[in-house]
């Protein structure tokens, strides 16, 4: 299975949680500033957006393809391609 996130999917997903951080997290003065700093940093558009979501894209092809195994038949049993010689 593939998932890839076009940058505005990955844009979206970073103001969600940024969003998140900034209602629900006590943070002090500086530390507000500086999410809303890196938010600027990463508007849509952006070469910094641009680098994060190819940077989360190849986060979760990792993840993915580690929970993924195939199982291949061989002499009537199934083994995991990762077991395989």
């Amino acid at each position: 299975m593939r998932l890839i996130l076009e940058a505005d999917e990955a844009w979206s997903i970073m103001m969600l949680v940024v969003s998140q951080v900034l209602d629900g997290v006590e943070l002090s003065d500086e530390g507000r500033a500086a999410v809303r700093k890196w938010r600027t940093d990463h508007a849509e558009g952006t070469e910094a957006m641009d680098r994060l979501a190819e940077a989360m894209n190849e986060a979760l092809g990792n993840v993915i393809d580690e929970r993924t195994r195939k199982l291949i038949r061989r002499k009537g049993r199934f083994i995991s391609s990762l077991d395989r010689p």
